[in-house]
């Protein structure tokens, strides 16, 4: 009965602390790819996107089958977006943050269960462990952004297919959990279907089935060691094992070489089982790709892309280390650690270089304790198996990754460092045996991490209160990071700030000249502010940049006409068309310039081109109406118009053009007006 009750304590002091961290993130707003995979998301809204459709989509709403498609195939984790939220509150983003938090606490109670079943029902090492995961810094993008979901989901499905195979092939808990010399054959069946839910949440959930394999591997490595060890002998070791086993399991004892054999069997069968369905699995994901991978920029990712092996695994391993640190004291957290923030490793003689020898050391450390501490063995074990296996996709060694360093991927792997974190302050404690001061230490010392650590989290979810504090926290962090400053300097802008988001860009331009999204967003700050020519110098420097090359076209043709360069202006935006005929911006801008000069008909059907496109473009209505009213159509006029407030109510020029039509009405149009 103590025993359940410090259980159920367990769990509730877990689920209150996790959920008290992360309270303050319920005010936070959509933010950074939010805005992409959230507010400008079809497959959220079933009246624009099937559930057969959103099947077929990335995790951005466009098709799996386009060639720029991201390839992140996440149909569970939209799912939740469209029931759990759209469904209720639209996009109403209290909600979305609110689910996020009650599934980081529900991984957080699985990972408690995983803790118990390895160390015992009750333990304070599960509990500590749990809590650890539940309130640490690194998960506060996972957490406090909302497409970070994708983590959580796919974390909690993949922690059931680790519980259920435990189910499968073995009993009791903690000190007494042995293998089952009987297979639960439903248990792996769960355990398969809850990886396949974890790979649709999100892909890094495959490796559960990993994971699976090194525990049935852990479970039976023990009794097949001392069997080996006592042939040439005695049978007498296995026998005992076995006659215990046995006994424990309301099971028959059986001959000890018929024994190991029927383990043997038992466990190349389930891993067979386990394998044929990951590959199966696999096979499916890859297929939804089309044939076609992710397209990733060398610039964000200069690691993987550099020439010299040697530069690379320098670089990789500089990298794993960081990402470790991260781990063991995350006090500098960014949202995006691409261009500049990690520098390449290129020397030998590189400082960085000891670091990661340090880290290497530390997991041939664990490994050597995996085979030195028979009593903890299976739990060093899982926890190096937690820590390392979902690890791997992000390692850059089996496929090409996008992205530096990302903390949210630390999601699931950190299961595997709060274990043995957990796992290291037991050592100490039973160290610390009858010294009651020293054991005092290593509870305050427990204390200590998770009070810094909740209070790291608390205060780092504030910046994912707004893009703008987001960025300005990037900055600090990273200066040296240009897609971050540029980003900020976007978000300055917004906010009105002028002269500071010009010194972000001119900052940025400095640390990176070859960074073309700086001088395209540059020149939209200048031309919003009246400094046309300047806004051309950047502009031009933008469009020499291939990947700039489209985007910029219309912004350099709209600042040409407004220049009164028509000719020039003309052709800039008929080639933007022709790189990309569904551009409403460009139909609709091409057209305001012809009816500027007098080239009605032209600029009734560009009109009407964009409001094919886009039939809610509030200003190619207003424009075609404008248009209408310098031909002498005042019904098309007034229809256009109408239709402009309708969109927007509050729409100024519309209001105005509106009265002109009731005015030339009255008093009829003046002789400059009547053009056919």
């Amino acid at each position: 009965l103590a025993g359940n009750v410090s259980m159920w304590l367990h769990r509730s002091v877990v689920f209150a602390a996790t959920f008290a961290v992360y309270i303050n993130s319920l005010k936070c707003g959509f933010v950074f790819d939010d805005h992409r995979g959230i507010l400008t998301n079809d497959d959220l809204d079933p009246k624009k996107t099937s559930a057969w459709e959103l099947f077929q989509h990335d995790f951005w709403g466009g098709a799996m089958s386009r060639v720029e498609s991201h390839k992140s195939y996440r149909p569970l984790t939209v799912l939740t977006y469209r029931y759990l939220n759209y469904h209720f509150s639209e996009l109403q983003p209290f909600t979305y943050h609110l689910v996020n938090v009650l599934l980081h606490c529900a991984a957080s109670l699985l990972f408690l269960a995983l803790a118990e079943r390895t160390l015992g029902k009750g333990s304070r090492w599960a509990c500590f462990a749990a809590l650890l995961f539940g309130v640490h810094s690194v998960h506060t993008e996972a957490v406090a952004s909302v497409v970070g979901r994708a983590e959580s989901l796919s974390c909690i499905f993949f922690l059931l297919a680790v519980l259920t195979y435990l189910s499968a092939v073995s009993f009791g808990c903690g000190r007494s959990l042995r293998a089952s010399p009987v297979t639960h054959w439903r248990y792996v069946a769960l355990s398969i279907g809850s990886t396949a839910c974890s790979v649709l949440s999100k892909e890094q959930g495959v490796t559960a089935a990993g994971v699976c394999v090194a525990c049935d591997v852990l479970l039976n490595w023990g009794d097949v060691a001392k069997w080996v060890a006592a042939q040439g002998r005695t049978g007498a070791a296995w026998d005992d094992v076995t006659t215990k086993n046995a006994a424990a399991s309301g099971t028959k004892t059986i001959g000890s070489d018929e024994q190991v054999r029927g383990i043997g069997h038992a466990a190349l069968k389930r891993i067979g089982v386990v394998a044929t369905a990951t590959a199966l699995l696999l096979f499916f994901r890859m297929s939804m790709n089309y044939g076609t991978q992710p397209i990733f920029k060398p610039e964000e990712m200069k690691a993987a892309f550099h020439p010299d092996i040697t530069v690379r695994a320098l670089s990789f391993s500089n990298i794993y280390t960081l990402n470790a640190w991260l781990l063991l004291a995350p006090s500098s957290l960014c949202c995006d650690w691409t261009l500049g923030s990690v520098p390449l490793v290129t020397s030998l003689w590189d400082s960085r270089n000891v670091w990661s020898i340090i880290f290497y050391g530390m997991l041939v450390a664990i490994v050597v304790c995996v085979l030195k501490f028979k009593q903890d063995r299976f739990a060093i074990g899982l926890g190096t198996s937690l820590l390392v296996i979902p690890f791997l996709p992000s390692t850059g060694i089996l496929l090409r990754v996008g992205f530096v360093i990302a903390e949210r991927v630390l999601y699931t792997p950190s299961l595997g460092f709060c274990f043995l974190v957990a796992m290291g302050f037991k050592r100490l404690f039973i160290l610390a045996s009858g010294r009651k001061i020293s054991q005092q230490v290593v509870i305050a010392t427990m204390l200590y991490t998770l009070v810094v650590m909740s209070v790291k989290t608390v205060d780092r979810n504030k910046d994912w209160e707004s893009d703008l504090a987001l960025f300005e926290s990037g900055v600090k962090v990273i200066p040296e990071n240009v897609k971050i400053r540029n980003n900020y300097a976007m978000e300055l802008k917004s906010a009105g700030r002028l002269d500071e988001a010009s010194l972000q860009y001119q900052q940025s331009l400095e640390l990176d000249p070859d960074y073309g999204e700086v001088y395209f967003n540059y020149g939209n700050l200048l031309y919003d502010t009246g400094n046309l020519s300047e806004a051309a110098i950047y502009f031009e420097r933008a469009i020499q940049f291939p990947h700039m090359y489209a985007k910029t076209l219309n912004n350099l043709a709209t600042l040409y006409y407004r220049q009164g360069r028509y000719k020039e202006a003309e052709s800039r935006f008929k080639e933007s068309l022709q790189l990309a005929s569904d551009q409403a911006t460009t139909y609709n801008n091409l057209a305001s310039m012809l009816g500027e000069l007098r080239r009605n008909s032209e600029s009734e059907e560009l009109f009407r081109k964009a409001l094919e496109m886009n039939p809610t473009y509030v200003e190619a209505h207003f424009n075609l109406g404008t248009l209408y009213v310098q031909m002498g159509r005042l019904d098309d006029a007034e229809a256009s118009l109408q239709h402009a407030l309708r969109l927007n109510p509050n729409h100024r020029g519309a209001i105005n053009n509106l009265n002109v039509v009731h005015y030339y009405r009255k008093n009829g149009l003046p002789s400059s007006n009547n053009v056919p």
